[in-house]
C-alpha cells in the first residue's frame, strides 16, 4: 500500500487553549486515537464529567490535530490530565513543548502546585520538569500509574508570579478577561472606550448633563483608556 503524503510537512506546531467547538472536537479526537484505539481504554473511562470543568489544550499542525491535554483546578493545585500525542508525531519534541505550555499556563493563573498521574513508564519524563513521586503506584484503565507533584518555592518576577486573585480590590477588569489571556485587554476592557465616547457625547450636548456615575467611572480609568 502506498503511504499517503504528510500534508503537515513544513507546518509549525501551534499549541493553544481550546476556544471553540471545532478545536474541542479535534482535542477529543486525539484522545480517542491515543487512549481508546491505541491503549484500549473504554469510552466511558476516557470521557467523563470533568471534561465540562477543565481547560482543554490542543496542538495543531496546520488544521491537523496532533496532541491534546486538559487541566483541572483543585484548591491550590492544577492537575494535568489526558496528555496525548498521536503516534506518528512522537519523537519530535512536541511532548516537551506541550508540557512547557501547560506549566506556563498554570503559573500564569497563579498555581505553584502542579499534580498529575503518570504512567510508570513515563515517570522519568516528568522528573525532568521537577516532578517527584508521592504515594505508591496504583492501577486504573489497565495501566500502572504513579502520583507526581511539583511545588514551586523559589521566588519569581512579580509579572509572572502574581495570581489573578491578587487584583481583587484594585483591578477588577483583569478578572473579566478570557481564560488564558489575563495579561491582555479583553472585550470588556474595550467596552470602557465606548463608555468614554458616550460621556464625551453628553458633554458636547449643552442641555444634557453627564451622568455622575459615568463621569466618576471614566475618571477612574487608566490613562491609556480614560482621560489623562
Amino acid at each position: 500500500m502506498t503511504a499517503l503524503p504528510d500534508k503537515t510537512a513544513g507546518d509549525e506546531l501551534l499549541i493553544k487553549m481550546v476556544e471553540n467547538e471545532e478545536e474541542k472536537q479535534k482535542a477529543f479526537l486525539v484522545r480517542a486515537i491515543v487512549y481508546m484505539h491505541e491503549q484500549n481504554c473504554p469510552y466511558q473511562e476516557e470521557f467523563d464529567l470533568n471534561d465540562y470543568s477543565a481547560t482543554h489544550i490542543v496542538g495543531l499542525l496546520g488544521e491537523e490535530p496532533v496532541l491534546a491535554a486538559r487541566i483541572r483546578y483543585l484548591p491550590d493545585t492544577a492537575k494535568f490530565e489526558r496528555v496525548a500525542i498521536r503516534t506518528k508525531y512522537r519523537g519530535r519534541g512536541y511532548g516537551h513543548q506541550l508540557f512547557r505550555f501547560m506549566i506556563d499556563f498554570s503559573r500564569q493563573k497563579g498555581y505553584d502546585r502542579l499534580y498529575l498521574h503518570a504512567q510508570s513508564r513515563l515517570q522519568q519524563f516528568y522528573e525532568g520538569y521537577d516532578f517527584h513521586t508521592v504515594g505508591s503506584p496504583f492501577v486504573f484503565s489497565d495501566h500502572e500509574y504513579v502520583e507526581m507533584l511539583s511545588e514551586r518555592t523559589e521566588p519569581e518576577p512579580p509579572a509572572q508570579a502574581t495570581s489573578p486573585t491578587a487584583y481583587i480590590g484594585s483591578d477588577p477588569m483583569r478578572l473579566n478577561r478570557p481564560e488564558g489571556r489575563l495579561d491582555q485587554p479583553g472585550p470588556l476592557d474595550d467596552s470602557l472606550a465606548r463608555l468614554e465616547e458616550s460621556t464625551d457625547s453628553e458633554r458636547a450636548t449643552a442641555h444634557v448633563q453627564p451622568s455622575p456615575f459615568k463621569a466618576n467611572l471614566v475618571a477612574s480609568l487608566p490613562g491609556d483608556i480614560g482621560h489623562s
